[in-house]
């Protein structure tokens, strides 16, 4: 017969093992909503959802006694972009159901969503890498207002076709970050108040030379240190999203699996093309940072003046459509 006092320890076995709380893994559901041109397809056109796009004719002074037959001609290009169908499908036994802690099986509901949106996103950021590199920082240096303010007039100015709408910067936070320390180089040489000081206590956030920022986590880093990122910067109509039906979600039974189970489906058709005009790429540039340093942590311990050395090499390198995205024909 057992002696002695009594603890948890002694009666582990009869302790149950409850789920106190659950949470979903945190994402971003993406940027492309707010800054690209989206386009519904109508139903019954076809494969493909097609723009064309007439070019422009010339007007000339004329004299009185001229006559002129300088005709001129309607043309134009055909721009298409055919959506290509996504799907999650999930199938969970009643069994699951019944074993789980129903407070992990109530966040089940939103998974497939946030799936959905997040491969949108990703699907919008590889379009980046065909768009116009005129005003990309290159390799070895950090992205800065003067990147972001060339693709901007660029787009806004541009002599073969202006942007008429709102321009947009999608960014990795790497990117940000740059930025960020660029507006930082006077803090501990000069005293700085306004902007710089609003910077060092929130963190950069708002518009460059007219462009809108957004940061967006689903842009992957890459290289050997994971420093490199690919943003851009490009008008609304500069990236068409277009839709081919509504997110469609079914569910369905199967009674020969497992003692039965719910099957659960979400299919959603898009696809994202670079607007060009007339095969010019015109409103969309993109920015690929490369961090020199070779790692941003190297960079957090020094001082911004110090950091801010870097941007006053800074040159611009130029250079510049995937299944999903498309092109003009």
């Amino acid at each position: 017969m057992p002696v002695g006092e009594v603890t948890s320890g002694t009666l582990g076995d009869a302790l149950p093992e409850v789920v106190s709380d659950a949470r979903i893994v945190r994402e971003y559901t993406g940027t492309w909503k707010r800054t690209c041109d989206v386009r519904r397809q109508e139903e019954g056109t076809g494969l493909a959802w097609t723009q064309f796009q007439i070019a422009q004719i010339e007007a000339q002074d004329i004299s009185e006694t001229q006559d002129n037959r300088n005709f001129q001609q309607f043309a134009g290009t055909l721009l298409q972009s055919e959506p290509v169908m996504t799907q999650v499908i999930v199938k969970v036994t009643d069994r699951t159901y019944r074993k789980i802690a129903k407070i992990v099986s109530s966040k089940f509901g939103s998974l497939a969503g946030n799936a959905m949106s997040r491969k949108k996103d990703e699907d919008y950021i590889a379009l980046m890498a065909t768009f116009a590199t005129t005003a990309s920082p290159g390799t070895g240096n950090p992205l800065t207002h003067g990147h972001i303010a060339a693709a901007t007039r660029n787009a806004t100015s541009n002599a073969t076709e202006p942007a008429m709408s709102s321009v947009y910067s999608v960014l990795h936070g790497f990117q940000i970050y740059d930025l960020q320390v660029e507006v930082l180089g006077p803090v501990g040489t000069y005293d700085f108040t306004g902007m710089a000081e609003d910077v060092y206590k929130r963190g950069w956030r708002g518009s460059i030379a007219g462009s809108d920022v957004f940061e967006d986590g689903n842009i992957s880093p890459t290289g050997v240190s994971s420093t490199n990122a690919r943003g851009a910067t490009h008008a609304r109509e500069g990236v068409i999203a277009v839709e081919g039906m509504t997110l469609k979600t079914e569910r369905d039974r199967d009674i020969y699996f497992g003692g039965g189970a719910d099957v659960i489906s979400m299919v959603d058709e898009y696809s994202f093309v670079e607007n060009t005009s007339r095969g010019t790429q015109v409103f969309a540039y993109a920015h690929v940072r490369r961090d020199r340093t070779g790692k941003l942590n190297q960079q957090c311990g020094r001082k911004p003046q110090e950091v801010n050395r870097q941007w006053q090499s800074s040159q611009f390198s130029a250079s510049g459509r995937s299944s999903r995205t498309s092109t003009a024909s």
